[in-house]
C-alpha cells in the first residue's frame, strides 16, 4: 500500500497538482524506502523527457514516446504494448496534465517492480537478499542492523535478510561505501574476492571489481582489520586515512619488482587527496558524483567512465590504450568528457548510443 501511495504522490507532483502536504508526504515517505530513490528518478527522468502533449491529441503517439524513453532507460515494457479495446476521449486542462502523470505512473509500476526484482533487489538462495547496480547508477540501502551502504555502479551486495544469530556479514563485487554501526559483540565482515574486511563500527570505502587489477579498502574513521586471502601477510589493522591495495593477480606485478612483492602483493598506504580539503578524498569522490583519475592509463580509465555514464568503451589501437590521464570530471556527459580527453592526447572517438570505439 505505501509503495502504491509513493507513485500516486509522484504522479500529482510531476502533474503540478500536489499539495504542499502532500510533496511532503512524499519526501518522507522517500526517506523511509531509500531503495525506491533510484525507480522514483527514473520515472521523473522519463515524464521530464516525455511531457504530455499540449497541443497534440495523438494519444498513440505520445505513448509510443514514453515506450521508446522507457527502453532507453533500460525498463522492461512487459505487455505495455497490448492493445487495449476502447474510444479515445479529448480531455483538456489540469485535469489532463494529473490523468497523463497518473497513466504513466499506473503503467509502469509493475514494470518498475519487475525492474527493482532484476536491478536493484533479487531474491538469492538460503534466505539472502541481493542489491546490484547497474553501470551509471548509484543507489543506496540500510541493512538489518542499521548499517548504512551506498553502492557504486556496477556493483552488487549480498546479505542475510536477517542478519541472523548476530552473523553480520555480506559479500561485495563492485564499489561500496559503508557506514557501519557498532555491535561490540558481533562483528561486522565484508567479504571479496581476494580479502575479508572486518569491524566493530567504522566508516570506510571498499573497491573490489572482478576486472580490476587491484582491491581496496580506504578508512574514513575508526578502524578495520584487513584480511588478505591466499598471501603471507595474515591480517592489517588499518588507522583513519589509510587504505590498503591487494593485487588481485601478481601477473600484475611488475617484472622488476616480482622477488620482492610476489610474496604479498599488499600495499599499505594514504589515501590521496584531489583538493585541498580535508574531505576531499580520491577514493570517496563517487558519492559526490565525482570521477577523479591521477596519472591513470587510458584503459583503466575507461573501466571507470564505464561506470561512472553506463556506457561500453572499445579500443581498436592497443596503443591508446596506455595513454595517461589526470584529472576530475562531475557534470561533464561522457561527451564532454572524451573531448577533453582529445584536447591532451591525439586519440579519436566515434559514439553510437552508449557504444563508444576509441581509436
Amino acid at each position: 500500500m505505501t509503495t502504491r501511495r509513493i507513485w500516486e504522490l509522484i504522479g500529482r507532483k510531476l502533474s503540478g497538482e500536489a499539495s504542499a502536504a502532500e510533496l511532503q508526504e512524499l519526501e518522507q515517505l522517500l526517506q523511509s524506502h531509500p531503495e525506491l530513490h533510484s525507480p522514483a528518478n527514473t520515472l521523473t527522468d522519463i515524464w521530464q523527457k516525455t511531457l504530455p502533449p499540449q497541443q497534440e491529441d495523438n494519444a498513440a503517439a505520445a505513448h509510443e514516446r514514453h515506450i521508446l524513453r522507457m527502453q532507453e532507460k533500460g525498463i522492461p515494457i512487459g505487455d505495455m504494448n497490448k492493445e487495449v479495446p476502447g474510444k479515445l476521449v479529448a480531455i483538456k486542462g489540469p485535469l489532463r496534465r494529473y490523468l497523463w502523470a497518473a497513466a504513466a505512473v499506473a503503467g509502469i509500476i509493475v514494470t518498475i517492480s519487475l525492474w527493482r526484482a532484476v536491478t536493484v533487489r533479487k531474491a538469492v538462495p538460503a534466505a539472502l537478499s541481493e542489491v546490484a547496480t547497474r553501470n551509471g547508477s548509484r543507489t543506496s540501502l540500510v541493512l538489518p542492523d542499521g548499517t548504512r551502504v551506498w553502492l557504486n555502479g556496477g556493483s552488487k551486495l549480498i546479505y542475510d535478510k536477517q542478519f541472523s544469530n548476530g552473523n553480520r556479514a555480506v559479500t561485495l563485487i563492485g564499489e561500496a561505501f559503508f557506514d557501519v554501526v557498532k555491535q561490540a559483540s558481533h562483528p561486522f565482515v565484508i567479504h571479496t574476492a581476494t580479502m575479508d574486511i572486518r569491524v566493530l563500527g567504522t566508516r570506510f570505502n571498499v573497491r573490489s571489481y572482478p576486472d580490476d587489477k587491484t582491491t581496496e579498502a580506504a578508512l574514513i574513521s575508526g578502524s578495520i582489520e584487513a584480511i588478505p586471502k591466499n598471501r603471507t601477510v595474515a591480517s592489517v589493522i588499518l588507522k583513519p586515512n589509510e587504505k590498503i591495495v591487494v593485487l588481485n593477480e601478481v601477473a600484475a606485478i611488475p617484472t622488476a619488482a616480482r622477488n620482492a612483492n610476489t610474496a604479498t602483493a599488499v600495499i599499505i598506504q594514504p589515501v590521496s587527496h584531489y583538493a585541498a580539503k580535508e574531505n576531499a578524498i580520491t577514493e570517496t569522490s563517487w558519492l559526490d558524483h565525482k570521477l577523479v583519475f591521477k596519472d591513470e592509463s587510458f584503459a583503466e580509465l575507461a573501466q571507470h567512465m564505464e561506470r561512472f555514464y553506463g556506457v561500453t568503451i572499445h579500443f581498436t589501437d592497443k596503443q591508446k590504450e596506455e595513454l595517461r590521464f589526470t584529472g576530475i570530471f562531475a557534470h561533464e556527459t561522457v561527451q564532454q568528457a572524451l573531448n577533453a580527453l582529445k584536447m591532451t592526447a591525439a586519440f579519436h572517438y566515434s559514439m553510437h548510443d552508449n557504444d563508444i570505439t576509441i581509436n
